[in-house]
């Protein structure tokens, strides 16, 4: 297994640089970092560093509109909205990782968005940052969504990604603080690590998302 971080945001979208973030991330035991609004690919440190293009769109047109303007990047990322964009994103087969869910209204991920990440082979992504900077009411929504995510994932057998979030190198995450917190929404230990390693899955397709309990 080759445990990711799916999303960090290194200088100058961040306050760090990705070298030092990779850095970080090894001592932290995590071998790979998807990072955003980054063009590079290559190797820091023995971390392997993917470029990520993350984009935010209003509606589909808007999406086709923004693709069109961005980098060629290893990992393509959206932010959801509402169902019918969610739907439309995913089935497209034009991204990797689904992120935000935490943010989107209610139901916005259902039965159809499950089925179509799964023949998509399109992550959702769980953002630790929702659980570890929020409070109160807004933090209580991101396990609630998560928790969501998590039943539909062990129903249909999409991939799900876990990501820090990180725009310094102290938000990046160890290997058990992850785990402790998605325990706060009902994830196993071993579905979080194959979540760490579900990078993998989306670059290789062939490769099957495991699916525990």
């Amino acid at each position: 297994m080759v445990f990711s971080d799916a999303c960090i945001f290194a200088y100058p979208q961040g306050n760090t640089s990705l070298r030092r973030m990779a850095l970080e991330a090894k001592y932290l035991g995590i071998e790979r970092i998807v990072c955003a609004g980054s063009d590079y690919s290559g190797d820091y440190y023995g971390v392997s560093v993917l470029s990520g293009a993350l984009l935010r769109p209003s509606d589909f047109r808007d999406f086709g509109k923004l693709l069109k303007k961005s980098k060629k990047s290893d990992i393509i990322m959206s932010y959801a909205g509402d169902a019918g964009l969610n739907r439309s994103l995913i089935s497209s087969g034009k991204i990797d990782i689904l992120r935000g869910i935490e943010s989107a209204p209610k139901k916005a991920f259902d039965d159809v968005c499950a089925i179509n990440a799964l023949e998509k082979n399109v992550a959702i992504d769980i953002c630790l940052s929702a659980i570890t900077y929020q409070r109160g009411i807004l933090r209580q929504k991101a396990l609630i969504s998560y928790a969501e995510i998590l039943k539909f994932h062990r129903k249909f057998g999409f991939n799900i990604t876990i990501s820090s979030g990180a725009d310094s190198y102290i938000g990046l995450r160890p290997v058990r603080e992850i785990e402790d917190l998605c325990s706060l929404f009902g994830m196993k230990s071993e579905e979080v690590k194959f979540a760490l390693n579900a990078v993998d899955n989306l670059l290789n397709p062939y490769s099957p998302a495991e699916v525990i309990g």
